[in-house]
């Protein structure tokens, strides 16, 4: 994990940002929460809004943590391809959704697997996509949700230049 972050102080303009050793409680509440971490840069938080979100920003752009998501697609994408084997340890897949936005996973797969820095709200966004239960590979109500979804995690995973 990350020694340093850097934050933006809540009392200084937008264009200030400072670097400071990361606390051990704040290393700690990255570990241990996540899932509202994720959540939150999904949204759109911006890593320097927190130490914790820092921390996580940085640990989701680390190459095996990319690795890890862009291998979880592709066995999304093999299971829906395969014959259905029913599983009683996971959420099952909604195979119709998954095969309707089967070039689109691949495409978000490549670019978790290729060079170049990666924004955070894009690599939560799949993270979130691949292990919320309630995420739009495994809700089969959702015709058409996936698509929507995995185009928006893509444009999401273009860095921003807003801090320079």
């Amino acid at each position: 994990m990350a020694r340093f972050v850097i934050l933006r102080p809540h009392e200084s303009s937008d264009e200030l940002l400072v670097t400071r050793r990361a606390r051990l409680s704040e290393r700690i509440a990255a570990r241990w929460r996540p899932r509202f971490l994720d959540a939150q840069l999904a949204r759109g938080v911006a890593p320097e809004a927190g130490a914790a979100l820092a921390l996580r920003a940085h640990a989701l752009g680390e190459p095996r943590i990319r690795l890890a998501l862009a291998r979880g697609l592709e066995r999304v994408l093999d299971e829906a391809r395969g014959p259905h084997r029913p599983s009683r340890a996971r959420v099952p897949l909604c195979k119709a959704e998954v095969m309707g936005a089967a070039d689109q996973l691949d495409e978000l797969a490549k670019r978790l697997r290729g060079p170049g820095l990666l924004a955070s709200r894009g690599l939560a966004s799949v993270q979130l996509l691949l292990t919320d239960g309630c995420s739009p590979l495994y809700l089969c109500d959702t015709t058409g949700k996936l698509r929507v979804t995995v185009s928006r995690a893509l444009e999401a995973l273009e860095p921003t230049t807003e801090w320079c």
